[in-house]
């Protein structure tokens, strides 16, 4: 029993390390285009070096990091070419995954999608973005494990791990009433699911991935005058987002757009 416990800390301390590092990544506090400094890493989130290399290398797998060889790490860019990937990787798979899980998925697991966005209204009132992206992740890890085929969990799991920044860079420019909508589809997906109906769960998985790249697509689109490297994407500081806003205001007064 002390080694069956001994050998499962060392895997949960590399998770957390993974996942402190995932949503940096996400939230931007590891910003597009930046180098990456291990060293710095493991002394901002107190864990040790070993762990944040073996985290970086599983996010370069997903695509999250890039890792060059005498180089060092790098974060990529946001650009439209990936979000095409990912949403299209995503459309084709995650609707099957939804209807895996309507035949597959225990009475907790579908509790625990329905639960994952409890607070949602409050979450978006307050324009807190980063809990709402936590709920969403929670949601799609949940569904992704539900499916009951290891390979499909894992791609869905790191198709949503990418499409997670660009969702967060465009929540703030979403109006609160379709934040709303989006989370309400996603309740209809556990709703088929409870139902067991395979076939209604993948088309409101399919009604959920259907909207929201065109938005985000346009979002990048608008900020493609200034680099997105120098996009500050704390979006939780209102203060923060008025002074995103300023170069592009600015750039329509030249142009004589109010």
């Amino acid at each position: 029993m002390a080694d069956r416990k001994t050998s499962t800390r060392p895997s949960s301390r590399r998770e957390s390390t993974y996942d402190l590092i995932l949503f940096a990544l996400i939230f931007g506090d590891l910003q597009p285009g930046s180098a990456v400094d291990e060293k710095r890493l493991a002394r901002q989130f107190s864990v040790g070096l070993a762990g944040v290399r073996d985290a970086l290398y599983r996010l370069s797998l997903e695509g999250l990091v890039e890792r060059q060889p005498r180089i060092g790490t790098r974060i990529p860019d946001l650009g439209l070419r990936e979000l095409q990937d990912v949403f299209e990787a995503r459309v084709l798979i995650e609707g099957d995954c939804a209807a895996l899980c309507a035949e597959r998925a225990t009475l907790d697991e579908l509790e625990a999608m329905q639960s994952a966005f409890d607070g949602y209204s409050e979450a978006i009132s307050q324009r807190d973005f980063r809990r709402l992206v936590r709920m969403d992740i929670l949601f799609h890890r949940t569904m992704a494990a539900a499916c009951r085929n290891s390979l499909i969990q894992k791609q869905v799991t790191m198709l949503h791990n990418n499409a997670s920044r660009f969702w967060y860079f465009g929540l703030p420019r979403l109006k609160p009433a379709v934040l709303r909508a989006d989370i309400e589809m996603h309740l209809k997906v556990v709703d088929a699911m409870k139902r067991r109906d395979a076939a209604a769960a993948k088309v409101a998985m399919s009604a959920v991935l259907g909207h929201f790249p065109d938005n985000v697509r346009d979002f990048l689109s608008l900020s493609a005058p200034m680099s997105l490297t120098e996009v500050k994407t704390d979006v939780g500081s209102e203060v923060d987002r008025r002074q995103r806003k300023r170069p592009e205001k600015r750039a329509r007064t030249a142009a004589g757009v109010s």
